[in-house]
């Protein structure tokens, strides 16, 4: 069968698997190897020395020199990313290279535990796309990793998709047994390139809402040179509280970062909702690994230093998620976050800063991209020693540059929204949530700190917090779908348990999705 990139492969009706076993991947069932020594050793050295030197500064006369200094790392970092994000590589809605050729076919994948409530709405999103054949034939499908669910998670699915119509071309891998890795990158090993059939593999969240557009606009990017494609994070119900407000503009802050690097010729990077990545390219770079805290920047790192390779941001490429409802449940996402970007810099910096593929212009961004964890232990200090020397003129000056810095992406980045009647939001609520973004960024002075320390205390595994998902009444751009959509399904499953799976079906064995 040909998967869109000029080989062949076998499906497994092709392979006649239905009658036997077969071992799964060995990353998709090894348990993660514990925290190497030297990671804790260079954690507690950077969270210690951070911690002094602040509080050094502040108590001493070099407290000019750093906020100085600081000043200066925020104004040079800023300018050439500010600038660059009105001109991007690739304008929204791009020109295939090779107007003659038909667009990518993409496989949609979703990894979820316990999603019964959120992925039917998810299903009838990929079902209302309009990337397809002049004939009406999906150039998608959809394969979701039911990740040890005991919701129902795979009948909602299958229900869903033979209701909405798109059943032959779904399929579901159950990933069941004792001891398996847990968090979205181990679970995402049961669907490894191999597993696939698009020209491209997008990863989203369980409980993402596209618009049905969204695939065939993702297709564009790919068929304009982009082979790796990050999409635009929105959150649903942005207005519901202040929290979700919060989220909403940080999404749009770190898009303006992200967009601003990947057209100035930085080391631009996923985001975990909405990664888009040639087959081919994930193949070439081993797949997912299960031991990636943080699966979409682990992912970035080894594309970038094996081929160069850096995400393309994509304005107009949006997913909708939810917000994170509760302080403890952002607390626990934010020091994962934090420990999934630590993690990443101990093991892939290296070969990132020494990669020929890049330039140097992308490798000094990589540096201090990741030389920014550096700044919450060093404010952390001044601030303690501002306590205890009754100084607090250094640790205000840091704490604000910090904080401004934020703001000021938040501000700009803000010009891509607009009013509820149209047009340009109002320069006061554009400053207010501005602030807002700016104030919010005080959680990562305490969630870096507190990575940190984890990742040098904690002993054993590695372990993932999952964040519970409403569903129901959060509605996307396709309109609110009804989570209980039921009907009998008649595509295949794939079972994967104790680290063996079975499959009995499959989409088609005609080439690409259909």
């Amino acid at each position: 069968m040909s998967d869109g990139l000029g080989t062949e492969r076998s499906t497994p009706d092709d392979a006649g698997l239905d009658a036997g076993l077969r071992p799964a991947s060995e990353s998709a069932t090894r348990e993660p190897t514990p925290t190497p020594t030297a990671w804790r050793v260079a954690a507690l050295g950077t969270l210690a020395g951070g911690l002094a030197l602040g509080a050094t500064a502040a108590a001493g006369g070099g407290a000019r020199w750093l906020v100085a200094g600081s000043i200066g790392v925020v104004v040079a970092g800023l300018t050439p990313i500010l600038g660059a994000s009105r001109r991007p590589p690739i304008p929204p809605d791009p020109a295939p290279l090779d107007p003659s050729a038909p667009l990518p076919t993409i496989s949609v994948v979703v990894a979820g535990r316990d999603e019964a409530n959120v992925l039917p709405q998810l299903v009838a999103d990929v079902a209302a796309q309009d990337h397809r054949d002049v004939d009406g034939r999906p150039r998608f499908e959809l394969v979701i990793v039911d990740d040890r669910s005991t919701d129902g998670t795979a009948d909602a699915v299958l229900a869903a998709a033979e209701a909405h119509g798109i059943a032959e071309v779904t399929t579901v891998i159950r990933r069941d047994g004792d001891h398996l890795p847990d968090g979205k990158g181990a679970a995402l090993t049961a669907a490894q390139p191999d597993r696939c059939r698009g020209d491209v593999v997008l990863v989203l969240d369980a409980d993402a809402r596209i618009g049905d557009g969204f695939l065939r606009r993702l297709a564009a990017y790919v068929a304009a040179g982009a082979d790796a494609v990050t999409a635009r994070r929105r959150i649903l119900h942005a207005d519901s509280s202040w929290l979700a407000g919060a989220q909403a503009d940080e999404q749009t802050q770190d898009g303006e970062l992200q967009r601003g690097r990947w057209a100035s010729g930085g080391c631009s990077e996923f985001r975990g909702n909405g990664i888009a990545i040639r087959r081919s390219l994930l193949a070439s770079v081993g797949g997912w690994r299960a031991s990636a805290l943080t699966e979409d920047i682990d992912l970035s790192s080894r594309i970038a230093a094996a081929h160069g390779i850096t995400v393309a941001w994509a304005l107009d490429l949006e997913v909708w998620e939810e917000p994170v409802r509760t302080w403890s449940g952002l607390w626990r996402q934010r020091v994962r976050w934090s420990e999934g970007a630590i993690r990443r810099l101990f093991e892939h910096g290296p070969a990132v800063l020494a990669s020929s593929h890049l330039s140097i212009r992308a490798r000094l961004d990589f540096a201090a991209y990741g030389a920014q964890l550096l700044a919450p232990p060093l404010v952390l200090g001044a601030v303690l020693g501002a306590f205890a020397t009754g100084n607090a003129g250094a640790a205000g000056a840091l704490v604000g540059t910090y904080l401004a810095a934020g703001g000021i992406l938040a501000f700009d980045g803000l010009r891509w929204d607009s009013a509820p009647g149209g047009g340009p939001l109002p320069m006061g609520e554009r400053l207010g949530r501005s602030a807002r973004a700016a104030l919010f960024g005080a959680v990562w002075l305490a969630a870096v700190p507190g990575a940190l320390w984890r990742l040098t205390t904690r002993r054993g595994a590695v372990r993932y917090d999952k964040m519970p998902h409403a569903g129901g009444g959060f509605a996307g751009p396709a309109g609110t779908v009804d989570a209980g959509a039921a009907g009998e399904a008649g595509t295949a499953i794939e079972f994967e348990s104790a680290g063996l799976e079975r499959s009995s079906g499959a989409l088609g064995t005609t080439g690409a999705p259909r």
